[in-house]
């Protein structure tokens, strides 16, 4: 039975918080941003008031996050979400592969979650209750650090995922996804459409952001050695009024190709107002841009990773893995308008890719400061990529 119990919380953990937010180890302090507007912009009043609604177990003593359940007792398992389960970006991703799981093992796991949880020390009281409450496993869809592994490193018998995380210890290890050749494959799609220069409109410069838009680079290069990629860093995964401001910008500079990771649409309907191809990093946005939508990153390989995390827990063999699990991430389906041609070009890079032929990383490579970050005949692989903290040379930007 899937059951979508939300826990109460304190008011202070309904902050919607920008998701994959990059978080010093060792502070509880955190980054505070208010929740209204996504609430108000993912649903309506009634669907705030459904956040709160209690769904919390009396706290029991937890069991081992690596032992079956008694026979015929579901295992509970809880997410605890950055944003609002219907944003059709990030946080939907999740839910969608979190109910496809649950559905998936019968009866024999019970999955609730907590949505629009931000980065204060009432955080760490979540977790904390979650595990007084028996949760035998606690997943997280985006990297709390210190709020979530010092709560993870004093309760060994509680299984932790971290998405995007860092943390790796017998009960809590990170995972995510190997996007960097997704990135590159959307930058040949961009270059093989006519696309010289690339807009990118990001949150963070974290790992993530780089691979971005390194991949965008190295993949439109591919095409075009000319090719250039032009960045808006907004420090928001979630704000219509920052992300208006940010595609105005690029497209007033000239940008031919217009990509962004927000959880919202409006850069793709600015890039369809003007004629640009566009592309999204989440779920299929198409609506938003029907004559200039390329495509998106598809993120459907979270329900069988979940699956296969509940059904070790069932059976009495999950163990942590001692470095991060990268999940596929190919592209998801083509725009109604996109050529022939590009989807060629795309799978032609992608078999190169699938072969081991091609990389992304490939020297020689210089960053855009002028240092040489992978010297010829040397390649960093997905493992590497998950810490690469550098912009390739072609990569500019605010």
């Amino acid at each position: 039975m899937n059951r979508d119990r939300r826990l109460n919380v304190p008011p202070s953990m309904g902050a919607a918080m920008q998701r994959r937010q990059f978080l010093r180890l060792g502070a509880l302090g955190a980054l505070g941003v208010a929740g209204a507007s996504v609430l108000a912009a993912c649903g309506s009043d009634d669907d705030e008031e459904s956040t709160s609604t209690s769904g919390a177990a009396s706290p029991t003593t937890a069991a081992s996050g690596s032992s079956a359940a008694p026979s015929g007792e579901a295992l509970k398992v809880h997410f605890v979400y950055v944003g609002p389960p219907d944003d059709n970006g990030w946080t939907q991703a999740h839910d969608i592969a979190r109910q496809a799981a649950e559905s998936a093992l019968g009866g024999a796991v019970e999955t609730s979650f907590t949505p629009n949880i931000g980065f204060d020390a009432s955080t760490t009281q979540l977790f904390e209750q979650l595990v007084a409450d028996g949760y035998k496993m606690i997943v997280a869809n985006t990297e709390y650090a210190g709020l979530m592994t010092g709560v993870a490193d004093a309760n060994p018998d509680v299984a932790f995922l971290e998405c995007n995380g860092h943390h790796f210890t017998s009960n809590c290890f990170g995972y995510y996804m190997a996007h960097e050749t997704t990135a590159y494959l959307m930058g040949v799609a961009a270059a093989t459409l006519g696309a010289s220069k690339i807009g990118y409109i990001g949150a963070f410069e974290t790992a993530t952001f780089f691979n971005d838009v390194n991949g965008l680079l190295l993949g439109a290069r591919s095409v075009n050695p000319e090719a250039t990629v032009q960045y808006v860093n907004v420090q928001t995964f979630f704000d219509p009024q920052k992300a208006a401001v940010a595609a105005d910008a690029l497209l007033s500079d000239g940008v031919d190709f217009l990509y962004g990771v927000m959880d919202e649409p409006t850069f793709l309907q600015k890039a369809e107002e003007a004629g640009v191809w566009t592309g999204y990093w989440n779920l299929d946005f198409r609506s938003a841009a029907p004559t200039k939508y390329v495509n998106n990153f598809d993120l459907t390989s979270f329900a069988p990773f979940y699956e296969e995390q509940f059904r070790a827990l069932v059976d009495g063999t999950w163990k942590a893995p001692s470095e991060v699990v990268l999940l596929e991430c190919p592209l998801g389906e083509w725009g109604p308008e996109v050529p022939q041609e590009v989807k060629d070009a795309v799978a032609a890079a992608a078999a190169e890719l699938e072969s081991g032929e091609l990389s992304v990383y490939q020297g020689p490579l210089n960053d855009n400061q002028g240092n040489e970050v992978v010297p010829a005949g040397e390649t960093i692989d997905a493992l590497g990529a998950y810490s690469v903290g550098f912009a390739v040379e072609g990569v500019t930007g605010s």
